[in-house]
């Protein structure tokens, strides 16, 4: 293969606003995104999950775990399109899998279309701004919003399914593939069998791969005077369905011993019959509908739930060990003391919990993401004495909207022009005080939710199955609206989280303003986390018990909500 050029005339500094943006004493960026992983890693307190090279970021002198991260959306197209540009969903208008923020999903200009996004800042300030794997939505926007946002053509690598090798033990619905939730395969670029399992190309493997060939190109063509760069790497392992290497299955000998949640039945109370979704994203594949199926009446055999969550865990620690390849690059190129490092996810991931699987709802299962952010150690703002202090937790709350103005401040540029209306805040100065960064001292989420399943799903036929898989579901419950008109959803859920409750409420939608019509809302839910004072415990944290009627709370309640309607009654 013909060694990686990179271009030196995308290197050029500008001028925005009348200030120039030079890059010249600028750190790097390596940011690290991972599709659909909850905080189960040793740095947050999970210790059955084996991720020894994250942990040693987490650990590292100058290392920061904020512990208290959240999504705004727990979707991949709306949540990665809300912090790479800077901006709430009620902004975006990206809600589902249809519209992106240049174009809308019947082709005209977008509210975003002229938008300047995270990556394209810096590539906009001389930075070389390139990607590997999943970082935004593939197609969403189109070409990964290349040239906008970055300086030569982002690479993406499919992950491959768990498509059964023979015949299924059991049916699929009509229009779904022989596809399981969970699989082994042994690494094999050419896809040729070499056992009895599955062999194919280990998609996170080769996202890292295309990483390093691009940093060492931008070293060797750059000897001096080289641009800093910004590197977002996109791993996919933990996205269903969970398929895994074999040598990251191995390290967990014995599956059975797995835990499994303390609260496995789907919610009782009415309040809660729309935060609960049908399981149509996973009611269609072979496995699962062989273990005996689910629905809102019946959570998945225990055997099967430790599986899957086997499954899962092996992708993480496959997604571990690509982390810890990348980080030994930098070290190996000799930027390290140069490069900030942000290590963070799309949104969490359901594990059973409440018996709900994916993710889009308003919960901490599904809006709680990891993030650990490593300063460069030569910069100065973070040093103490002159030297990186030790790792420490930061447990205020943040957003991932926050990253971008953050990593413009971790880069060491100047903010971005109050014209951009970014939406989230700089966290560099609360990272460096311990104090609160953020203007408001909550993180807001939404989600939506639709009756019509077929509509809902009416791009993606394997899904499309689902909602007949699960059709005893039907008439009582919802699903998100992944492929449904935004102008047709039903309800929009929101939620404000302060360090101490959760307030959540879903509202009627109004599809000609395309915004929650805060005078119909119902099924409000208030939770207590003023005990959750772990890293992370899906078990313990107070989402179990809706304490919406309990009168002694009544004065939280109103001031959350007061806070939720300001938040979501503004046209940003």
């Amino acid at each position: 293969m013909a060694p990686i050029r990179i271009s030196a005339a995308l290197f050029v500094g500008v001028v925005i606003c009348g200030q120039p943006i030079g890059a010249s004493s600028a750190n790097n960026i390596l940011m690290i995104i991972v599709d659909n992983l909850r905080p189960a890693l040793g740095a947050f307190g999970v210790t059955e999950v084996v991720t020894p090279h994250i942990d040693r970021l987490a650990a590292s002198p100058g290392s920061i775990v904020l512990s208290r991260a959240f999504c705004q959306v727990a979707w991949c197209s709306p949540s990665r399109t809300s912090f790479l540009t800077g901006r709430r969903p009620q902004t975006t208008q990206v809600y589902n899998f249809l519209d992106s923020f240049r174009v809308t999903a019947s082709g005209d200009p977008a509210v975003g279309k002229d938008w300047v996004t995270c990556p394209g800042y810096f590539n906009r300030s001389g930075f070389y701004s390139t990607a590997s794997g999943k970082v935004f939505h593939p197609k969403l926007p189109a070409n990964a919003d290349y040239p906008a946002s970055w300086s030569d053509q982002p690479a993406f690598q499919q992950k491959f399914d768990c498509a059964l090798l023979g015949p299924p033990p059991v049916t699929p619905p009509d229009g779904a593939d022989a596809v399981n939730m969970s699989c082994e395969y042994t690494p094999n670029v050419t896809g040729k069998r070499t056992s009895s399992l599955p062999s194919f190309a280990n998609a996170d493997a080769q996202c890292a791969d295309v990483v390093i060939d691009r940093l060492v190109a931008w070293k060797r063509q750059f000897a001096s005077k080289r641009p800093p760069f910004f590197v977002a790497a996109g791993l996919q392992g933990p996205r269903l369905p969970w398929s895994f290497p074999s040598e990251a299955g191995s390290v967990y000998p014995d599956p059975r011993s797995l835990h499994l949640p303390k609260h496995k039945q789907s919610p009782q109370s009415p309040s809660e019959n729309v935060e609960w979704f049908r399981p149509t994203e996973i009611a269609w594949y072979v496995d699962v509908i062989a273990s005996g199926g689910i629905s809102h009446a019946k959570a998945l055999p225990d055997q099967f739930q430790r599986q899957v969550r086997h499954a899962y865990y092996a992708a993480i620690t496959n997604v571990d060990t690509q982390v810890g390849r990348l980080l030994s690059e930098v070290v190996s190129l000799g930027v390290d003391q140069d490069t900030a490092i942000v290590f963070t996810a799309d949104h969490a991931q359901n594990l059973g919990e409440s018996n709900m699987w994916s993710m889009m709802n308003l919960l901490e299962t599904s809006l709680r993401v990891p993030m650990i952010i490593r300063p460069a150690p030569s910069d100065k703002r973070f040093l103490i004495n002159g030297q990186p202090p030790e790792s420490t937790v930061y447990e205020h709350v943040v957003e991932l909207v926050d990253l971008f103005p953050t990593m413009v401040s971790l880069a060491n540029l100047p903010p971005p022009p109050e014209a951009y209306g970014l939406e989230g805040d700089n966290l560099v100065p609360g990272l460096i005080s311990g104090r609160v960064a953020k203007r408001v001292d909550a993180a807001f989420s939404q989600i939506t939710r639709c009756k019509d399943c077929k509509e809902a799903y009416a791009v993606v036929a394997d899904e499309r199955a689902g909602c007949d898989a699960d059709a005893a579901d039907m008439p009582n419950f919802y699903v998100p609206c992944s492929q449904t008109n935004r102008s047709k959803f039903d309800l929009m859920g929101v939620s404000i989280r302060t360090i101490n409750w959760r307030y959540s409420m879903f509202c009627e939608w109004d599809g000609e303003a395309l915004v929650p019509n805060l005078t119909a809302c119902g099924w409000h839910e208030l939770y207590d986390h003023r005990n959750d004072t772990t890293l992370y415990n899906v078990d313990d944290n107070g989402e179990y018990r809706n304490d919406i009627n309990v009168s002694a709370y009544s004065a939280t309640r109103r001031r959350l909500d007061a806070l939720l309607r300001d938040q979501f009654s503004s046209v940003h």
